[in-house]
């Protein structure tokens, strides 16, 4: 072989720079244009509709307040994703994925025409008044004291529920069964990571289109934002058929042979999964730390939420703080992208997975710090009020947070279960993932629930104060010993697997 043609045959496919930030052949701009706007879209949507659901349920509703977050998560959120899963099975068997991705689409966005034209500008009528309310909560056992308001604000309650449910399901289930369905095997690796990026654009342009609409007067940001919504729900379905007919009709770009298959997880249900867990104290751990990430979380942000709402007057006023975080994670994950990879790359899993409980502890730690000294020292902190301290601080470390989960927790989370055979790794993910996720997701709530129904029935949060900031902590510091003696068995089994290779 001639030296130029070694040369040749050597050369990278992009140079340094483009394999870093962009590493998209020119021909490929035909799908991942397409692709990314498609994500882009579906991602606008969920920021815009997280942001409004909280301003509905903490400003607008009659009694409501942060106080009805935790029941919404857990009497409505919960089970209508149960139900929904049940449907979107049913819809998938019955007309196929192409199909049911109209379908799904099409109905998230026909409710919000709904809520739009018809229940909110009916509100007044459809819910009860502030005095019925009242006279309920009396009148009922004080278990239902925070329960009540979700019902009777009950399209404000379906908004947030549906809202919750378009995130899970339209970027889960809808956008990323069909980019691994898509998706060549030379793709993969490039296209995956560029896809979050450009999304993440979508979450700054949503958070940014909010914040300028909510400065309309009265709710008038409500109207415009929704609307703004279903267009850019019509744009999605107009994007994935643009893709079907017209992108994956050019051999260049799709073909079926190329497309790596999906490894199929055994179905584990809960029984099934704790069964699995508590035979490996490996899976275990795995769990334990999904399992801490989102009791944290979500401890730390309905007591941020709650400051928030004693610092910002009206709806418009918790639109546009809601879309300062949406902004603020859309910057940070973008660069948290770029640096998590290079940290994954140089540094030992020890230290990639414990980045993300450290930002937590310390921020966390630091934010409880604030409220606490505000709450029972002074509420002003070196001539500046706790209140404005404690929502702006909040706002970074939650989108802080949130941005290194995607781009280190989950990818540190996913590496763990390399060293694990094949029926192990394929059975404990899915029972980590079933157990884990709906654990981490339903514990928070859970616990405030029963602190403000039961404990002290109809209290609001702030009466626990003391206790959620100690058990937010303490979770935490869980979360740390979990990476570290998660740690220690990822290494030995990575060195049991070296050893097993280097003998045969």
């Amino acid at each position: 072989m001639s030296e130029s043609t070694q040369s040749s045959a050597q050369k990278p496919e992009f140079g340094r720079l483009q394999s870093m930030f962009w590493p998209i052949h020119k021909y490929e701009l035909k799908k991942f244009l397409p692709m990314s706007f498609l994500m882009f879209f579906i991602l606008f949507v969920y920021t815009m509709v997280r942001d409004l659901k909280d301003s509905l349920v903490r400003k607008v509703a009659v009694c409501g307040g942060a106080e009805l977050v935790p029941q919404l998560k857990l009497w409505f959120v919960m089970p209508a994703a149960v139900l929904l899963v049940i449907l979107y099975t049913f819809l998938i068997n019955k007309f196929g994925f192409k199909k049911t991705f109209y379908i799904m689409v099409t109905a998230f966005m026909s409710f919000y025409v709904i809520f739009l034209l018809f229940l909110y500008p009916n509100r007044a009528v459809i819910h009860a008044s502030e005095a019925t309310v009242r006279a309920l909560q009396a009148s009922w056992p004080k278990f239902f004291y925070w329960i009540i308001p979700c019902i009777t604000n009950w399209s404000f309650t379906l908004f947030y529920v549906l809202s919750e449910l378009w995130g899970t399901m339209a970027i889960s289930s809808l956008f990323w069964q069909f980019a691994y369905e898509v998706t060549m095997k030379k793709e993969v690796k490039r296209f995956f990571a560029l896809y979050s990026v450009i999304g993440n654009i979508g979450v700054f342009c949503s958070g940014g289109l909010l914040k300028t609409v909510s400065k309309m007067p009265g709710d008038a940001h409500i109207y415009v934002s929704v609307w703004v919504c279903v267009a850019f729900g019509i744009a999605t379905m107009l994007m994935y058929s643009y893709i079907n007919s017209v992108v994956l009709k050019d051999p260049k770009l799709y073909d079926p042979s190329q497309v790596k298959e999906k490894k199929k997880k055994g179905k584990v249900g809960i029984m099934d999964g704790i069964k699995i867990l508590f035979k490996s104290k490996y899976l275990l751990m795995i769990c334990a730390i999904i399992v801490c990430y989102g009791v944290g979380i979500n401890f730390f942000e309905v007591i941020w939420k709650k400051y928030t709402d004693r610092f910002v007057s009206g709806a418009s006023g918790v639109s546009d703080m809601m879309a300062n975080l949406s902004m603020t994670i859309g910057v940070l994950t973008i660069l948290a992208s770029f640096i998590g990879q290079n940290i994954l790359r140089k540094t030992s899993w020890k230290t990639s997975a414990l980045i993300p409980a450290m930002i937590f502890l310390i921020g966390g730690g630091l934010f409880f710090a604030v409220v606490l000294y505000g709450e029972f020292v002074s509420p002003n902190i070196f001539g500046i009020s706790y209140l404005a301290l404690a929502t702006w601080f909040g706002l970074f470390n939650d989108a802080l947070c949130k941005s290194v989960k995607y781009c280190l927790f989950d990818a540190t989370k996913n590496m763990a279960y390399l060293p694990l055979d094949d029926d192990t790794r394929t059975k404990g993910q899915a029972a980590v993932e079933v157990i884990g996720g709906r654990a981490g997701k339903a514990g928070a709530s859970t616990i405030q629930m029963v602190l403000m129904n039961v404990i002290a029935a109809g209290s609001t949060l702030l009466d626990h104060i003391v206790t959620i900031s100690i058990l937010t902590v303490s979770t935490a510091a869980i979360w740390f010993a979990s990476v570290c003696n998660l740690s220690k068995k990822y290494e030995a089994k990575l060195a049991e697997q070296a050893t097993a290779k280097s003998e045969n």
